[in-house]
């Protein structure tokens, strides 16, 4: 039998199996996304010639910074969502309710 400390502990495969299936999707749709703009941009900055500035420089670049950022806050929500879920399924307090009393 499995004494109260390890029956309490959070792992990372019950978080992933706590994340809803909508934001599995949604995460899955922003990895690939994120990969198609990191490869557009590599191989916009390998072209032969010096980059010039223009439309195309700005978009990509924009796209660069805000679609890894979607990604990593939709993972910070996500898996924060989870722990939440996963806390109040263990009955445990949250690591952030220290902060907020």
């Amino acid at each position: 039998m499995k004494n109260k400390a390890e029956a309490k502990k959070i792992t990372f495969l019950k978080l992933l199996g706590n994340i809803p299936m909508i934001a599995r999707f949604i995460l899955l749709g922003l990895i690939f996304i994120s990969i198609l703009v990191v490869y557009d941009f590599v191989r916009l900055v390998a072209l032969p010639g010096p980059l010039v500035p223009g439309e195309d420089l700005y978009i990509h670049v924009a796209m660069l910074i805000l679609v890894p950022f979607s990604l990593c806050c939709m993972i910070m929500a996500s898996f924060g969502y989870a722990y939440y879920q996963q806390c109040k399924q263990l009955n445990i307090k949250p690591f952030w309710d220290n902060f907020m009393s």
